[in-house]
């Protein structure tokens, strides 16, 4: 290595997971507007309450468990007779009613770990309790749908842990100014013949390629979109900078954290309900006035639920099973899956999970991006109508 020196400038606070395509010099750096679908992961890490997310507001068994923690019926915002969301997501019960909000019950997998850090791993790359996985679900999706991406994934939170793979261009930003205003230049000195510094060579190729594509059409959008929402609204808003920009870069990863609520539940969650829901509608909103919504994707991850029955600090404990989140406009809106039976618990007091959460991976690979998905064998029959 001391004859040759690589020079990384302007990164402030950026991180980058860089690999190469199996051939860079293909990649085109026409400007031309990306015409694909997106993908918008957000995830509730913490691990978020599904029983005061999608209310079960006639079960007896529900309010028992919950003396303290239970929404009471005339606060739920009804959308069946026996279901309805939390008070604070105004804007998703408005999305269900205009068909644009899929409700996914039960979402879990098989022997669960109660670890923050591991489940949010499994959560990440679609393991479970009996396997691990070490590419991000979502990854070499997002290369095949894409593959003269100026990104195939953008992280504007702090993990890149669903798009880590060993191909691709992969960035984790803090920011759309830190994108354009990043600098990568490689100063090469004398001849090699070493294969690991030649495949150093063609990732740093591949990514300054990368970089000035996606800079042109970051310098050719300077508007900035109005989000709501504090720290999810503001990562929404880089977001929605890049796809209104009309970049190729098809999956992004944001994050709404604080979702870990052993004690004080009540206050907590109805806050962080507060922003996951204002996020979302302006940023619905901003996506529809642009043009971009029929072809975006909005979806919600977190990596367990909450244990039924509320605790002595009137919080709620690691749990299992969960609901989850699909928006957009070519999604056909409603409730999926089997409601959870209260009455009938693990052992270990937890939720029983009604549909492996890696059947929603599937059909998000499949039926959104068209491409085949390593999840098939996952597939569930009951999704099979829920993307157009």
């Amino acid at each position: 290595m001391n004859r040759r020196s690589f020079l990384f400038s302007g990164f402030g606070f950026c991180g980058l997971c860089m690999a190469c395509t199996p051939n860079p010099a293909k990649r085109s750096l026409e400007g031309s507007g990306y015409k694909g679908r997106r993908l918008i992961i957000i995830e509730l890490s913490g691990g978020n309450d599904g029983l005061n997310t999608l209310i079960p507001y006639r079960n007896e068994t529900y309010f028992t468990l919950r003396p303290t923690l239970a929404i009471s019926p005339n606060q739920t915002n009804k959308l069946t007779d026996q279901l309805g969301l939390h008070p604070n997501l105004k804007h998703f019960a408005k999305l269900y009613e205009t068909g644009d909000l899929a409700v996914i019950q039960g979402l879990g997998y098989p022997s669960p770990s109660h670890s923050h850090f591991k489940s949010t791993a499994l959560w990440h790359t679609g393991g479970d309790g009996n396997q691990r996985r070490n590419e991000g679900w979502i990854a070499k999706a997002a290369q095949v749908h894409c593959p003269n991406a100026a990104a195939h994934g953008i992280s504007f939170s702090d993990d890149l842990g669903i798009l880590s793979h060993k191909k691709g261009i992969f960035i984790s930003a803090h920011d759309t100014d830190q994108l354009r205003h990043m600098k990568l230049t490689t100063e090469i000195v004398g001849v090699h013949e070493n294969p690991a510094i030649s495949l150093i060579e063609k990732r740093l190729t591949s990514l300054k390629k990368s970089l000035t594509l996606l800079q042109k059409h970051l310098s050719d959008h300077a508007v900035s979109p109005d989000i709501d929402g504090r720290t999810l609204g503001r990562q929404l808003t880089e977001v929605v900078k890049v796809i209104q920009s009309d970049a190729p870069v098809p999956v992004f990863v944001t994050q709404l954290s604080g979702f870990d609520t052993h004690e004080g539940q009540k206050y907590r969650h109805q806050k962080k309900m507060r922003e996951l829901d204002k996020s979302i509608g302006s940023t619905v909103a901003e996506l529809k006035r642009s043009g971009h919504w029929e072809r975006t994707l909005i979806m919600t991850t977190s990596e367990f639920g909450r244990r039924p029955l509320e605790n002595r600090s009137r919080g709620t404990d690691h749990g299992t099973a969960a609901p989850h989140f699909l928006i957009g406009g070519k999604i056909k809106g409603g409730i999926w899956g089997d409601v959870l039976d209260l009455a009938s618990l693990d052992r270990n007091g937890d939720l029983k999970y009604s549909m492996d959460y890696r059947a929603v991976y599937d059909v998000v690979i499949k039926k959104w991006f068209h491409v085949n998905s390593r999840f098939a064998d996952f597939r569930d029959p009951r999704l099979q109508n829920l993307i157009s």
